[in-house]
């Protein structure tokens, strides 16, 4: 299987230090606030990743912010919230409709029966059309069955998808993903996919007890219904896929780069302190959050020029030039230079182009 095949699978799925409890589970409880706990995923990055979760302790209940890859996922993240609490769930908040942030779903409805789900409108409409499809291919052939047999080879042969020997965490990262998509082939076949139960379109504000939570549409991104998770007491912000790290995830055609960097300058201009990635740590200054509005900022500009100009997609691959943003944000890692490669230039910019025409 070639890297843009790959690819092209995985685009489908896809102050003081805070105190940070291991766990059993490629994750760790970070403590963000009174009550507010990040389950930040540990797996390296890499071309199929899990998400992170946020747990919101509140005076008599809990409220969950994504609901990992697979049940089994969910359930160790459950176990280690009933470390800090006998509260039940009262929601779990999907940020958007990825597997990586809903497949756990079930889990949290099999233990809290009366939890509502709580998504996009149009999250809603896609698990059980784009997301059941996607779900398809994944078990296919040549979803993750051929993703992980050609993960498999390049370990055993010791290849690299830029030539030479794979380095060490080129290796680390082929051995989480055939980890990660081993686990999905096992659970998620016969997995219940819980669709929302309560959806918005612009905001949602719901009152536990003493605590605020602001649900809100700030606008398009990685997907058409990204809605992001305000406390603005504690000054946190969960912003689902709209913030990875260490390299954003564009997909083709699901998000929108055209308006991706707007959407951004929204989520910076809440009152915060902490900023919660979908995967990656969790941000305590804007620097990163800023170079992603910018990376999409001068895409969209580029892209849209070079689509008046009439360029096919394959002539704007060749005039468009991201190659700062690749430094900044790959630097030497040959893992992020390939997600990069991956997700921005090869994804990203489709999906820039899709924008942009359709606004011809």
């Amino acid at each position: 299987m070639s890297l843009a095949r790959l690819c092209l699978f995985a685009l489908l799925l896809c102050a003081a230090p805070p105190a940070a409890f291991a766990q059993a589970g490629n994750f760790e409880l970070v403590k963000l606030a009174e009550g507010v706990y990040l389950a930040r995923r540990t797996e390296p990055p890499g071309l199929t990743t899990n998400a992170n979760s946020v747990f919101i302790i509140n005076d008599e209940d809990v409220v969950v912010v994504d609901a990992t890859l697979t049940p089994g996922a969910a359930r160790e993240e459950l176990a280690a919230l009933r470390k800090l609490t006998a509260k039940p769930v009262r929601y779990v908040i999907n940020t958007h409709w990825h597997d990586d942030h809903v497949m756990g779903n079930i889990a949290y409805r099999e233990s809290f029966p009366g939890a509502d789900f709580v998504a996009h409108e149009n999250t809603r409409e896609y698990l059980p059309t784009t997301g059941l499809k996607n779900r398809q291919m994944a078990m296919s052939p040549g979803g993750y069955p051929g993703f992980i047999k050609a993960l498999r080879q390049r370990l055993e042969k010791n290849e690299s998808v830029f030539g030479g020997p794979l380095d060490e965490k080129e290796r680390a990262t082929l051995a989480s993903d055939i980890k990660i998509g081993e686990r999905y082939m096992a659970e998620n076949p016969t997995a219940t996919v819980v669709l929302p139960t309560v959806t918005l379109r612009e905001r949602l504000t719901l009152y536990r007890g003493a605590r605020r939570i602001d649900i809100l549409y700030l606008g398009r991104g990685h997907t058409s219904g990204d809605i992001v998770v305000h406390l603005p007491q504690e000054g946190i912000v969960v912003a689902g896929d709209l913030v990875i790290h260490p390299v954003p995830y564009v997909g083709n055609p699901q998000s929108h780069p055209g308006d991706w960097g707007e959407t951004l300058e929204k989520l910076l201009a809440l009152k915060h302190t902490i900023i919660v990635p979908g995967h990656g740590p969790a941000l305590r200054d804007d620097s990163y959050v800023q170079l992603m509005s910018r990376l999409f900022s001068s895409m969209k500009r580029q892209v849209a020029a070079a689509a008046a100009r009439g360029e096919t997609l394959e002539q704007v691959r060749k005039s468009v030039d991201l190659d700062e943003f690749r430094k900044q944000f790959a630097g030497d890692s040959r893992v992020r230079r390939a997600v990069f490669d991956s997700y921005v230039l090869g994804a990203g910019l489709a999906a820039a182009y899709a924008d942009a025409t359709a606004k011809q």
